[in-house]
């Protein structure tokens, strides 16, 4: 579906713009998807880890862990989307855009940190396994040639309201206003 123009209608309701903001671990996502709200009025900030626990619940077992359980996780995301979707959604995660190729998203952009500093947010008690992976996904999203908000020495306002800049130039047109 094509929405990158204002209000693609499809089925009894309209799409507003839908912004995903992706980034690997430690680049700032729920920290931003705290302070997003109210920066952006009349949106719907979805972070895509807030859903992990409750599902976890449902599934017997832990999300993050079990690939097995992802196809059916992006399920659930999307019909949250797709719940919400008559008003502008920002969604931060950790899919690309080939992973989520079919989803009505209008724009991309990267919240990223230096390998340094997402290794110091981490912690050093972080299982080194998982900041391999965390560094490694920083690679492949870096690769993806998006546009990129630095979080590496910025507080997380300022991150935040780069971001919120970013999805109203991007937005529908009431987006704008705020």
């Amino acid at each position: 579906m094509d929405v990158s123009r204002y209000g693609e209608r499809t089925g009894s309701y309209v799409y507003r713009v839908i912004t995903t903001v992706l980034g690997a671990p430690a680049s700032g996502k729920t920290t931003a998807a705290g302070l997003l709200p109210s920066l952006l009025p009349g949106h719907v900030v979805l972070d895509w880890d807030a859903f992990m626990a409750p599902a976890a619940a449902l599934a017997g077992r832990d999300i993050r862990q079990q690939p097995a359980t992802w196809p059916a996780y992006r399920q659930l995301i999307r019909a949250v989307v797709d719940s919400v979707a008559y008003l502008p959604v920002v969604l931060l995660g950790v899919c690309t855009p080939d992973e989520l190729h079919d989803w009505p998203i209008a724009a991309w952009v990267l919240l990223d940190c230096a390998d340094e500093e997402r290794e110091r947010r981490l912690g050093p008690g972080y299982d080194r396994d998982h900041l391999a992976e965390a560094l490694a996904d920083a690679r492949q999203y870096r690769a993806l040639g998006l546009p990129v908000i630095d979080s590496t020495t910025r507080a997380p306002a300022d991150v935040a309201a780069e971001l919120a800049r970013f999805v109203r130039a991007r937005g529908h047109p009431d987006s704008r206003a705020h």
